[in-house]
This record gives structure tokens, C-alpha cells and sequence, in this order.
């Protein structure tokens, strides 16, 4: 620290006088030449190539650093599977991979141009803030944090090389991981950063946008509409009070799909009866570690404990009865409540997920063209250069509205989830491949979906029974009609049935039909059977006639054979039903 020792913003943790600039940066410490102390140097330690050599050194992190690499934020298996699986490479969405095993297949080059930049693995290889466009970094994609004088003098240096001042001013390495930290990579795909802020991507042209407050621009090429936030965002909650580091930089497991990985459930905080708790002496050593640095002394604490794994959730405790959350970095303080009466009361809704009636809106796409240009200006996602030559993907339409539902299974149990048309497209392999029997794949997959849209009121009952987008019908008219003691549905699409297949653009299965073959991008997830749909289709022609909020509908939810069997002669039946 003799050269540097006036630089400033650094943490407690990582402050030079205590583990000097060697521990992260390495060089010679010892060295009093400038050009021998910086030699073999690193300007950005924490790239995962290097990471065992700083972060993961034995005085450090070396277990994280070790196990991160299993992460499916580093390893990508979920994206590459079903790209795989969708250009018909395999046979299902669920295989184990890594980014670093792409080859150069169809499928692998789409990845490649469109894909695989969001992984932790990516370097950084500039010096500078987290933005927007930021992509990987290994462990700094989260912890790296600058103050407002070291961007503010950093801004100056980009402008005026000769100006060094920036260097004065070193970002911090910390817990503090904003929301902004998990914007650049997670603004995309699903989009739940940008969801979860209340954002929907359009169409529209950056030169187009309209002056209002509702439209945002993003990387200065996307425009977003404002279409409400999640009520977590809305009373100021990031995304790291939810999850957890062994969610985010893996616990040592190889997972195919997110839901694999991800441990958070909302009822390890909606508490319905009594609550998984943990003391301080039961916690492992990291989360213990994470609880002292931001919480201080939680000797006497009870922590919540996570359903699928047990778990600790730091920044709870339980007192007097009764649940809290503690922002991890707002310190503001949450009452958990427990789910409402209706939530929980009764068989009817036992079977729907959370999120099935508390997502408020979801992203959705269709009409997607995929076809390889070799003339094409593109780029290596994998390799970091520019090419010529990549594939190009054309949308005809963004939408947002209430997600369709389907059912994940196992075995015997099944639970009803929200889902959006994860793959509704066509590709030109014969663009790549040049071989004549290589034709045009079309799939029609949709795929589960956290939306991260979350409202504490559920939708509306005729938003899952009289709502054909929610039967995985697409958008539309659907209507009951009622002929003399006979009552049908008739569906009317939005859209012109797809020629490749006969259903509507935006559908997931036809209208009281049921699909076979590969429905999802998942393999136990599937739409509503035959017989599901005639189920939620019998009770939406009940809400034809009595209001959702009527005494009859409130007690079908507990008992519904039992509010059947007393249906007089004026009720007007579906399907022959007695």
C-alpha cells in the first residue's frame, strides 16, 4: 500500500491494509519497481477462469468458488437443452450440460448468436460500473459496487484519458447486491427483472418511443411499457431478500432448470400453520457468516427455514408468533402474513401453485421465424468476437396479459401453473445445414413461468374459468350459449389457426381437444386434458348465471359435489352433465 495507500471505497472486508492488493489482484507485492509489482497482474480479479487464484483462494472463498461452477447461472444447462430439444438435437429439454460444451451444431450456433452472453462465466474485461448491458463478471457480476465519486470520476476518464483521478476511487466488494446488479442478464428471456419492476417489452422502435413517463428505454433499443410492478417491488423489497447465496451461486448439485435450483417457495414465508424454524447455532457456516456481517449478533434468533431443503432464510426471524423479514439491504422491517382464508380453505384450489392466481401479468410472444444468414453481421456469444454469418430471429408480436395455466406432474400429484408460449416458432435449419432433407422445424412449447408479477389479490374465478387464454385456448371470444335445457361453449380465436398445425398462433392445445407429443419445454409439464377443461369449463358456465362473490360460488370452493348436488332445474348444464 506504499503507491496506493490513498485510494479509497473500499470495504472492511477487502481493505488492502488488511489483505493487500495482492490477495485480489495479484502481481509482487514485495517488489518496489512499478513494472515488476505489476507483472502478471490481473485488472479485474473475480472472473471465474481466474476466480480459484482470487476470490477462491484458501483464506477466502475457496468453497464457493468451487462450487459456482455448477450454478445454472454459470452453467446454462436449462437454455441449452431445450434449444437443443427444439432444433430436434434430443429427444428432451432435461439433459445436463454446460456453455462450455456448445459444439457447433445448428442449435449450438443459435446459441451462440442469440443465447448464451448472460452466464457468469462471461468476463468482464473492462473496468467500470454495473449497467443495463453488463453481462457476467463471475463473482463481481454481484458484488461489484461503485459510489457515486468513483462513477462520477470514472465518467471523466472515459471522456478525458488523461484524467486519472478514477483511479483514487476503487469500487467496493460487498453483500450490497442490487437490484441493478441482476438487470443486465435477467432483462431478457423471461424478463423477470423487468417484470418484476413492472415492465413490458414492446415492439416499438427506439426513434418511436412515445414522450410519457409510462415508456422506458432500455440499452437504448428496447422500449418497455409500463404495466404494474410486483407488490414485493412495490414495497421495496430486492430480489436477494428472496434468494438465497446457495440459490444464486449454487450449491454444489448440477440442476437441468431453474425451478430445480431455486429453494424460495412463498409458503416458507405465508406461513399456514406451524413454522420451520431454525436457531443460530443450526445455521452452516456460510449462512451464519452472511447473518454476523449484515445483522450483527443473532445469537438468540430463530430463522425460517426453506420447505425444500431446510434452509436458513438470514434475514427472518420469528417472534411472539408471529413471521418478519428484514431487508437484507434496506434493513426495513416486513411483517410475513399468512396466506388468506380463501387460499387455503376447502379442496377446490388445493392443486393451484401460488403464482396460478397471484401473477398479475405475464410476458408473452408469437410468430417467431428463426433463420441463419451468412451474410449476416453477428457475434460469438461463446468467444467474444464478431463474425459474419449468424442466425436472425424475427417476432411479429410482444403481448402481456394474465398467463395461461397448465399442470406440472408427478407421478400421482399435479399442481396448476401459470405458463407462456415459451416456443411458439419455426426454423429454417435448411439455411444452416444446406441439406436437402433438413427441412422447416416447427414447435409449438410453452414453458412454466415464475412471472414475478405477484399481486395480493388473485384473479378474478372468470379469469381462469371463462377465459380462453388461461385454457390454453390463445385470446379470443369465449361464450356460453344457452339453447332451450342445453347449454355449449364456442370459441371464437383472436388469431388464424397456424398452418402447420391447424390451432390458433397464440394457442397451447385446441378447444376442447388434447394434445400428444411434445407440448412443453419441460417434460412434466403439459396443458389441460379433455377432461380438465370440461371441469373449468362446467364451473365457468355456473358464473355465467351466479356472481364470483355469491354465496353458492363461496361454498363450492369448500364443498363443490356437495353445492352440485343441489342445482335446481334452472341451472343449465355443459356437456350432457346431470
Amino acid at each position: 500500500m506504499i503507491c496506493h495507500d490513498d485510494v479509497k471505497g473500499f470495504t472492511l472486508s477487502h481493505n488492502p491494509q488488511t489483505i493487500g492488493c495482492f490477495s485480489c489482484h495479484g502481481g509482487h507485492p514485495f517488489e518496489a519497481d512499478k513494472n515488476q509489482a505489476h507483472k502478471g497482474m490481473v485488472l479485474i480479479p473475480g472472473n471465474l477462469a481466474g476466480a480459484t487464484r482470487s476470490c477462491g483462494t484458501a483464506k477466502c472463498h475457496p468453497d464457493i468458488t468451487k462450487r459456482i461452477n455448477t450454478s445454472l447461472m454459470s452453467t446454462l444447462s436449462g437454455m441449452i437443452s431445450v434449444d437443443r430439444f427444439v432444433f430436434n438435437e434430443q429427444d428432451n429439454p432435461d439433459a445436463l450440460t454446460t456453455v462450455h460444451h456448445l459444439g457447433s451444431s445448428a442449435a449450438g450456433e443459435h446459441l451462440k448468436n442469440l443465447c448464451v452472453r448472460c452466464h457468469l462465466g462471461n468476463p468482464k474485461t473492462e473496468t467500470g460500473p454495473i449497467t443495463d448491458e453488463s453481462r457476467g463478471g463471475g463473482c463481481v457480476a454481484c458484488h461489484l459496487n461503485y459510489s457515486d465519486i468513483a462513477i462520477a470520476n470514472w465518467f471523466e476518464h472515459q471522456s478525458n484519458r488523461f484524467d486519472t483521478s478514477y483511479l483514487n476511487y476503487h469500487p467496493a466488494l460487498s453483500l450490497q447486491v442490487s437490484n441493478n446488479h441482476c438487470f443486465g442478464c435477467h432483462s431478457r428471456s423471461g424478463r423477470i427483472s423487468t417484470n418484476y419492476e413492472g415492465w413490458h417489452e414492446t415492439l416499438i422502435p427506439a426513434d418511436s418511443m412515445p414522450d410519457d413517463k409510462n415508456y422506458r428505454l432500455i440499452e437504448d433499443t428496447r422500449v418497455f411499457k409500463y404495466i404494474r410492478d410486483d407488490v414485493h417491488h412495490h414495497l421495496g423489497m430486492s430480489c436477494i431478500d428472496c434468494h438465497n447465496s446457495y440459490e444464486l451461486m449454487g450449491d454444489g448439485t448440477l440442476y437441468a432448470h431453474e425451478e430445480d435450483q431455486v429453494e424460495i417457495q412463498c409458503r416458507d414465508c405465508h406461513l399456514t400453520g406451524k413454522p420451520r424454524l431454525l436457531k443460530q447455532q443450526q445455521l452452516d457456516n456460510e449462512s451464519a457468516v452472511i447473518a454476523s456481517l449484515r445483522f450483527g449478533n443473532t445469537t438468540d434468533r430463530q430463522f425460517l427455514a426453506t420447505g425444500k431443503k431446510n434452509r436458513p432464510l438470514i434475514n427472518t426471524y420469528y417472534y411472539n408468533d408471529t413471521a418478519f423479514m428484514i431487508g437484507k439491504d434496506s434493513k426495513k422491517i416486513y411483517t410475513l402474513k399468512p396466506p388468506a382464508p380463501i387460499c387455503t380453505g376447502g379442496e377446490a384450489h388445493s392443486d393451484l401453485s401460488c403464482s396460478s392466481c397471484h401473477a398479475a401479468w405475464a410476458p408473452s410472444c408469437i410468430g417467431c421465424h428463426n433463420k441463419y444468414d451468412p451474410d449476416e453481421p453477428g457475434y460469438n456469444m461463446q468467444d467474444n468476437k464478431e463474425q459474419t454469418g449468424s442466425w436472425v430471429e424475427y417476432t411479429s408480436e410482444y403481448n402481456a396479459h394474465l398467463p395461461a395455466l397448465g399442470i406440472r406432474y408427478n407421478g400421482d400429484s399435479k399442481s396448476v401453473i401459470p405458463v407462456i408460449p415459451g416456443m411458439i416458432l419455426t426454423i429454417d435449419v435448411n439455411s444452416f445445414n444446406k441439406k436437402a432433407h433438413d427441412s422447416l422445424i416447427f414447435k409449438r412449447l410453452f414453458a412454466p413461468v415464475a412471472p414475478h408479477t405477484t399481486q395480493t389479490e388473485g384473479r378474478s374465478c372468470k379469469s381462469c374459468h371463462n377465459n380462453p387464454v388461461a385454457l390454453g385456448y390463445g385470446e379470443g371470444e369465449l361464450n356460453y350459449i344457452v339453447e332451450g335445457h342445453s347449454g355449449r361453449w364456442i370459441f371464437t380465436p383472436k388469431y388464424q389457426d397456424n398452418v402447420n398445425d391447424g390451432l390458433p398462433e397464440d394457442a397451447w392445445t385446441g378447444f376442447l381437444k388434447s394434445r400428444a407429443g411434445k407440448t412443453s419445454t419441460r417434460s412434466d409439464v403439459r396443458p389441460f386434458s379433455v377432461a380438465e377443461q370440461r371441469k373449468i369449463l362446467m364451473v365457468g358456465a355456473c358464473l355465467t348465471c351466479h356472481n364470483e362473490d355469491s354465496r353458492v360460488i363461496k361454498q363450492s370452493l369448500i364443498d363443490f359435489k356437495k353445492v352440485w348436488s343441489h342445482k335446481t332445474r334452472k341451472c343449465i348444464v355443459p356437456f350432457g352433465t346431470k
